[in-house]
């Protein structure tokens, strides 16, 4: 670059010696150096490049520094020119919007901008450093900005709603400010001076002139401007300069710079053109930076920070200078020196961003910290001691911290925080407290995160806002759930109470004022802010008008402050009168919480303050004193001080409760609450303490769950198939999960994530209860509450179990010590506890007086502990002699305890590394001469272990019962048998047939609440809808069949009595068996023929078994007698087999496929073994089926109805049965369908292995490629339907010429001889018996017509006949007028009427040929104006084509010629030309209207001075603007409105009385070609829906959007959006185929 700077040099001498200038011009992606050289063409060169939207620019000529504004970066940078390099840095790189305006003070130094979406004028050092608001009142628009060192002076354009230019000091004081010019003008852009005449040059866009006047607005000249419409000079003048006695302005219209001189305007001319887009120009040249005298040189005027030139009179020599801080700080009294920071300051939390307002000035200006990765902040505080702002993210979902100057930053909690809504700071205890809505929880800890501790956990529903008062040690917050109300507790979370629970419905905000004992809160439904003493009392309304949404809520002194959501504000009241109310920030969205707080005072002091109260971890100050306390996991010892690791504790359940106690005597057994939500009713529990989790099954959920010690991560790892989990244990070392379930009286085991599930024990159960493991030795046990009792023990894989100790009563407790390997287990019965060697022998009764009824049972080193369920106690006592019996403590209803300590978790296997090389399950085993595996390999149930990987099942029965669908494995011969499985597929109801697709393994079903048909995976994944209710039908199915090898599931409907089919991954479907007398209900296939089976329940007739094609064609009823009701069927197409229930007869029956051999294979009237059976289904050699009222699962020979035997009893709601058999892939490949359906659109029927038969249904008819299917065509009762879709007169059958063009109409006609008469039905008679008064034909056709007296003549017709003196009579007797044909003149009546008649069609003759003339005239006329244009949109769906030579609907075939005789045409729909046609019908005629879209068009009282480019929304009266710009499309957010125009209503209406209204709507862009002129048309940044029941008052629904655009309301920016909407009034978050039954 330093020949740049050379450049720059050689050009200025040059320059200087002509007297040319040189300018520099911001050129959005570049800054150029444009060399004037005289009236040739100008040299330009690129000084900055790849710049993103530079917009001003301005210079300091003595360094080098070239200074500018990116509108779309929001910053101002500044590079520096050097022989060396080019150094390119931000200056300001926050808190601006829309710098439009930037001058350079080149005397002392300053950097001034205006913002013009801010509305500020500010300054700072050439550095960015102390940045100062100079003015932030009564400005709308702020533009181009000019200074005059010289004399202390700044002037600025401003083109808001009350254009005008104005003039103040440089030092911002209010007394210099003043209006010089406000008359005549409109959008004034371009701003620059004269330093020599003292005079002022601008120019306005929407004008079109340049004018000039004094620094004090006299003199006024015009010195250029345009000169009527056609005057091509000025049409949209920008910026503006001055170089000696020339102007210089860049004009955006033109694209080009232009000059003139100043005085005169004349010898105006384009010094250079073709600029890609001319924003700023100024004069680069030391001429316009001459030096001057700065007062501030000495020392920086003695000023702390700011040195600024105030005005003096433009008399004067010398500026005269004054003292200045930085935003928001105070200057003290000297006048020279800036206070130590903002003293008072509001802190702000925005959703992406953190501010701070200083509350010590009037100005409010909020300054963005310097802060990383802030997502959705909430709550914000502020701890005055260290000096660090404390906020929640509840996206990123963490606490952090850092120092208000950005630096410091970090994370302090991040763990189990789920959404955290409130935050408070204990200055004094040095403890950070928080509410999260999500785990429901008050939690705290210190302030660097650690020591964190639950502190209130139980009947909290949603808490929000808290606050404290350390100096007392209370603790205040909000719950805005069901019962909303505001509690108040001890720091340490003791000592709760209610304190307002009435007339609350969002209580958001809560303060407590520690000097008047008062709490202050707000609520955003009821939209007030309310005030009581610190107990409730004395309750009144503080503010009620114009509160809308309130969310932060803060105090500080004598006032309190609020974010409010809908009016995007803060604000402020008195808090004792609810007066003095004061705007703070207006219309700045996102707002969040809010801190008002002393910067570095320091009040109040407790115990905690001493050395933390001398506590290890956590001081919590109470009432009382000090409490210490410990992080979850820790107990206390040493008088309450130090927190320790506990040796061991006791874990026991409670109802809806797990809980810990410390063994410790000192800590007085203080029992703590572990953090879980949501159970029920613990039935056991266990712990795994490698990980540190503790896993316990619930009776009211029916499931086994897990989690952290602390409450955290908690999870659900068994929820289905499971009714009774009583006991439950942990293999720590394999970690597996055991437990024992007294309803469907099994033993599983699964790992502890819940997966690999599978079952071990679930023969000979009756009642399994308690169980406890033995890893290291491979056992388990568990008690049986049989009849009688029991304790038994297995292998840990299920295998080798015995009964150990059978005289017992009901054993609740079990438990081992494993050191001194013992069982012990308390008997309900007996009331005893007894224990015995880990075989069953040497049994001994604890010597223990006074146990009632025993319960939970557990070991830890010398005692035993147990609950007594009569006592409501937890007891112990010595394990050996029962001496030192102690109760523990008193509670009722534990159900389950245990000792948490590694002693009870010890020992080692195989399974305990790398899982035994095991894939699923690891199951040890225990020591056996025998035996030299010491673990085994297992798979889930059903699954098989092939080369360690577990194989699922490929045939298997599956049966289905109310809400579940199981699996049952046939055994093999030898095979053990295995138990069924609940398949995991959730959300089953009222289940009524199930079916089973081999190819994709899916399982398919009848709901029936839904009234659907849904599939899913055999693992319950990927569940879908594949028939549904939909609006025009209501469809109740009743049986499914699936087609393997076509694809095609075909199910019968119970409303209108139909099968349908539908393709299983196609869009097709349709109807196949419907009307007539067909009741059609039970299914079932044979696939290889063809055949659907189905049971006719008939209508008027007999019930009955039907047979016929999969087109529904062909049908045959097999049996006309003997079936009473049918029901289930099955087909066994390899043995040719059929076989059917008849539900009413009690029978099973069957019979070959053709209905022949039938026998009954089952009676139950006979046997007893059948009620009513509802589904049967063929496995192998044996049929099976279902009984709903016996309540079992029976099978038997299919062939021989023999071998009966009962698979499964006492199975309650069974519903439907099926056989899953797989299907090889080369049998796949034999069916003919099975390859894309045979070719076939919609059916395709097996005839033989080798071929396909395509069909169609019911409402289709095949075409004549015999593949596909075509809409059927509705013919009259006059016509015939050809094969090919097509109708022809019924008397063009069978004349002997092909009028179908299948020839349809001449197949299968009879042949009539000479003499014969052929009837309509074909059938022929003699000749002599054609009008002879008898009927021959079936039709009576042979008689119609004949004329049966002697007198009357027969018409031409044929139809009728007519008396012969009615012949030529003048009047119609036949239907073809034939009586009057040919007839001469009649009477002179008849001829006048019949003179009349013919003027009467001539005058209809000459109005038709009329109106034909003037149609064609408009019709030419229409064709020479252009077409109107118009642009399709892509949710306009185009009408669907029809392929020119399909026949359409109704079509008729017309006949051309016949050879035999004249036939009577028929009217025929023509088609004009040869272009598409198009189908109208499913266009639904919506309309696309916007006419309801409620919003509100922000007029501007004086619109924008940009002309609206091309990346606008909004259309200007001037001129298209393009660029190459990247980010053309790179909006801008959120602008904030000051002044322009006052903002519309906050909301249509109230929000408690229309809170169901959706005011919102996103309207959609209109395009470039019909645009608006100056009116926002875009979406209110919230286009969301506003119904609030029940809306949270807190902000994790997504109520904010600024990603939206809207109407540039900047003269430099067309990116610069804006939205003045208010929010609404609550943050709400807010099938394949259908069926023709």
């Amino acid at each position: 670059m330093g020949s740049l700077l050379i450049l720059l040099l050689f050009y200025g001498l040059i320059t200087a010696t002509r007297g040319d200038p040189q300018l520099l011009l911001a050129n959005r992606k570049d800054i150029r150096l444009v060399n004037i050289t005289g009236h040739g063409k100008p040299n330009v060169s690129v000084i900055l490049n790849h710049l993103d939207d530079a917009l001003a620019v301005d210079f300091l000529y003595t360094e080098g520094y070239v200074f500018w504004t990116d509108i779309n970066l929001e910053m101002i940078k500044r590079a520096v020119i050097n022989r060396t390099q080019q150094t390119t840095r931000g200056i300001i790189t926050t808190g601006v919007v829309s710098p439009d305006g930037l001058a350079c003070d080149w005397v002392s130094k300053k950097l001034y901008w205006t913002d013009a979406e801010t509305n500020r004028i500010e300054v700072s050092d050439l550095d960015g450093k102390f940045r100062k608001v100079l003015f932030w009142q009564r400005l709308d628009q702020p533009r181009a900005l000019a200074l005059d060192p010289y004399h202390g002076y700044m002037f600025w354009t401003d083109w808001g709603e009350s254009p005008k230019i104005e003039r103040a000091g440089m030092d911002g004081t209010l007394t210099s400010r003043t209006v010089i010019v406000d008359d005549n003008i409109y959008w004034p852009n371009g701003l620059t001076l004269d330093y020599e005449e003292l005079r002022i040059y601008w120019a306005d866009a929407k004008l079109n002139y340049i004018h000039s006047c004094t620094y004090e607005g006299r003199d006024r000249r015009v010195i250029a401007m345009k000169e009527g419409k056609d005057d091509p000079s000025l049409p949209h003048p920008f910026a503006i300069t001055l170089f000696k006695n020339e102007l210089f302005w860049t004009d955006w219209s033109t694209k080009s710079i232009h000059t003139c001189d100043k005085i005169t305007g004349i010898e105006g001319r384009k010094i250079l053109s073709d600029i890609h887009s001319p924003m700023d120009i100024i004069v680069y040249d030391a001429e316009r930076q001459k030096p001057g005298y700065n007062p501030c040189a000495d020392n920086n005027g003695g000023c702390s920070h700011l040195c600024l030139l105030s005005p003096v009179l433009l008399t004067a020599d010398k500026p005269n200078y004054s003292c200045a801080c930085p935003t928001g700080v105070r200057l003290l009294d000297d006048g020279k020196t800036c206070a130590d920071g903002a003293q008072q300051m509001l802190l702000l939390a925005r959703r992406t961003d953190i501010r701070m307002i200083s509350l010590d000035m009037q100005d409010f200006t909020d300054i963005v910290l310097q802060l990383d990765n802030v997502k959705h902040s909430i709550a914000i505080d502020y701890d005055p001691v260290d000096g660090y702002v404390y906020w929640t993210d509840d996206e990123v979902r963490a606490i952090r911290r850092a120092f208000l100057n950005g630096t410091g930053q970090e994370t302090i909690v991040d763990k189990e925080v789920d959404h955290p809504d409130g935050i408070a700071i204990d200055w004094i205890g040095r403890n950070i407290y928080w509410t999260d809505t999500g785990t429901d929880r008050i939690e705290v800890a210190r302030l660097n995160g650690t020591s964190r501790k639950i502190l209130i956990s139980e009947n909290l529903d949603e808490p929000r806002a808290l606050c404290l008062d350390p100096e007392r040690g209370y603790i205040w917050w909000t719950d805005w759930g069901e019962e909303p109300k505001i509690e108040r507790a001890f720091l340490d979370g003791t000592n709760r109470s209610i304190v307002i629970n009435t007339n609350l419905s969002w209580p958001n905000g809560i303060v407590v004022d520690y000097k008047e004992d008062k709490i202050y809160w707000c609520d955003a439904k009821t939209d007030v802010i309310e005030v009581a003493n610190m107990d409730g009392s004395g309750r009144r309304v503080l503010v009620k008008d114009n509160l809308p949404h309130l969310f932060g809520f803060s105090l500080l002194g004598d006032y309190l402050y609020w974010t409010e959501w809908q009016r995007r504000s803060v604000e402020r009241v008195n808090k004792r009168t609810g007066g003095n109310r004061t705007l703070i920030i207006d219309q700045l969205p996102d707002l969040m919480g809010l801190k008002a707080t002393n910067v570095k005072t320091v009040t109040g002091t407790n115990d905690c303050a001493d050395n933390n109260g001398h506590c290890s971890h956590l001081c919590l100050y109470t009432p009382n004193g000090a409490q210490c306390a410990c992080p979850m996991g820790l107990e206390l010892i040493n008088q309450g001080k130090k927190c320790i690791v506990p040796e061991a504790f006791l874990l026991f359940t409670q109802e809806e409760d797990i809980k810990r106690m410390s063994l410790s005597t000192s800590t007085a057994h203080r029992v703590v609450p572990i953090p879980l939500k949501g159970i029920k009713k613990v039935l056991s529990i266990d712990f795994d303490i490698g990980d540190n989790r503790i896993y316990w099954t619930d009776g009211g959920s029916m499931s086994i769950s897990r989690a952290f010690m602390n409450g955290s991560s908690m999870e659900t790892i068994i929820d289905f198939d499971i009714a009774g989990p009583e006991g439950m244990a942990v293999d720590w070392l394999a970690h597996n999960i055991y437990w024992a379930d007294s309803e469907t009286n099994r033993i599983q085991v699964a790992r502890l994530n819940g997966s690999s599930r599978r079952v071990l024990v679930w023969e000979d159960l009756i009642h399994p209860s308690a169980l406890v493991l033995d890893p290291p030795n491979g056992y388990m046990y568990w008690s049986d509450w049989a009849q009688p009792p029991k304790l038994e023990r297995a292998w840990l894989d299920g295998s080798h179990r015995e009964v150990i100790i059978s005289d017992v009563g009901r054993v609740a407790g079990l438990t081992i010590d494993y050191a001194q390997k013992r069982l012990y287990w308390a008997d309900f019965d007996k009331r005893t506890i007894e224990s015995s060697e880990m075989d069953g022998s040497n049994r001994t009764t604890l010597p223990v007086s006074d146990i009632n009824k025993p319960m939970a049972l557990t070991q830890y080193q010398d005692f035993l502990y147990w609950t007594d369920w009569e006592l409501q106690t937890i007891e112990k006592a010595n394990k050996t002699s029962g001496q030192n019996k102690t109760v523990v403590q008193y509670v009722d209803s534990v159900t389950d305890l245990l000792i948490f300590h590694h002693s009870r978790q010890s020992g080692w296997n195989n399974c305990m590394y790398n899982n035994g090389d095991c894939p699923y399950l690891c199951l040890a085993l225990p020591e056996d001469g025998n035996q030299t595996q010491r673990h085994q390999c297992a798979c889930p149930t059903h699954f098989t272990l092939n080369n360690k990987t577990c194989v699922p099942p490929k045939s298997f029965l599956l049966f289905s019962l109310r809400s579940d669908i199981s699996r049952l494995m046939v055994p093999d011969e030898g095979e053990e048998a295995s138990p069924d499985v609940i398949l995991p597929i959730k959300g089953l109801g009222k289940l009524k047939s199930i079916d089973y697709d081999p190819v994709k393994e899916y399982v398919y079903w009848i709901g029936g609440k839904s009234k659907s048909i849904k599939r899913a995976k055999v693992d319950g994944s990927d569940e879908q809808v594949v028939i549904r209710k939909n609006d025009d039908n209501d469809i109740r199915p009743f049986d499914l069949a699936i087609d393997p090898f076509s694809r095609v599931l075909f199910y019968s409907c119970i409303v209108n009595n139909m099968i349908n089919f539908t393709h299983l991954y196609a869009e097709r479907g349709g109807v196949v068996v419907s009307g007539g007398n067909y009741r059609p209900r039970n299914l079932a296939l044979n696939p290889w023929t063809g055949h659907l089976y189905w049971a006719n329940l008939g209508i008027g007739g007999p019930s009955t078994i039907v047979r016929s094609l999969f087109d529904g064609t062909e049908a045959l009823s097999l049996f006309h007698s003997g079936v009473s009701r049918p029901g289930p069927i099955a087909v066994d197409p390899h043995e040719n087999l059929l076989f059917w229930a008849d539900l009413e007869a009690e029978v099973i029956e069957c019979s070959d496929l053709s209905g022949g051999n039938r026998r009954v294979l089952l009676s139950g009237k006979m046997s007893g073994n059948l009620q009513t059976v509802l589904g049967i289904a063929v496995y192998d050699k044996y049929l099976y089926w279902v009984d709903k009222d016996k309540k079992l699962i029976g099978r038997m020979n299919k062939k021989t109805g023999k071998e009966v035997t009962f698979v499964q009893g006492r199975v309650p709601n069974l519903s439907d049965i099926h056989a899953a058999i797989h299907i090889e892939v080369d049998e796949l490949k034999k069916h003919p369908c099975f390859k894309n359906n045979g070719n076939c659109s919609h059916i395709c029927i097996a005839k033989t292995n080798e071929k396909a038969q395509c069909s169609c249904p019911n409402n289709l008819v095949l075409k004549n490629d015999e593949r596909s299917c075509a809409e059927k065509t509705t013919c009259s009762t006059a016509q015939f339907t050809c094969t090919s879709s097509e109708c022809i007169p019924k008397q063009w059958l069978c004349d002997g010429s092909d009028d179908c063009s299948d020839g349809s109409d001449e197949k299968d006609c009879p042949v009539c001889g000479p003499s014969l008469y052929q009837c309509e039905d074909k059938k022929c008679i003699p000749e002599t018996q054609v009008c002879d008064g008898k009927f021959q034909c079936t039709n009576e056709d042979d008689e119609k017509g004949c004329c049966v007296k002697e007198s009357q003549i027969q018409c031409a017709s044929g139809n009728n006949c007519y008396e012969k003196s009615g012949r030529c009579d003048g009047k119609s007797d036949c239907d073809d007028n034939s009586d009057e044909a040919g007839c001469p003149n009649g009477p002179t009546t008849h001829t006048a009427q019949n003179s009349l008649s013919a003027y009467v069609i001539v005058a209809i003759v000459v109005g038709v040929f009329a109106l034909i003339v003037i149609g064609a005239v408009v019709f030419a006329c229409r064709r020479k104006s252009p077409e109107p244009q118009f642009e399709m949109h892509p949710d306009i769906v185009p009408l669907k084509p029809i392929t020119v030579g399909e026949t359409p609907n109704n079509s008729i075939k017309t006949k051309r010629s016949k050879k035999h005789e004249r036939k009577p045409l028929i009217p025929t729909t023509l088609s004009l030309g040869s272009e598409t046609a198009y189908d109208r019908n499913h266009v639904t005629g919506a309309s696309s209207s916007s006419s309801a879209v409620t919003q509100y068009p922000k007029e501007t009282l004086n619109p924008p001075p940009s002309p609206v480019t091309d990346r606008s929304v909004c259309a200007g009266e001037f001129y298209d603007y393009t660029t190459n710009s990247p980010l053309i499309h790179s909006y801008k957010k959120h602008r904030r409105r000051h002044g322009h125009v006052p903002p519309p209503p906050t909301t249509p209406c109230s929000t408690d009385v229309c809170e169901d209204s959706e005011p919102y709507f996103r309207h959609n862009r209109k395009s470039r070609n019909n645009r608006n002129k100056f009116y926002n048309i875009s979406v209110p940044e919230m286009a969301y829906d506003s119904d609030p029941y029940p809306p949270p008052p807190t902000p994790r629904s997504h109520y904010f959007s600024d990603d939206v655009t809207s109407c540039p309301d900047s003269p430099t920016t067309e990116r610069s959006y804006f939205n003045p909407y208010p929010p609404p009034p609550s943050p709400v978050a807010g099938s394949l185929v259908n069926s023709d039954c």
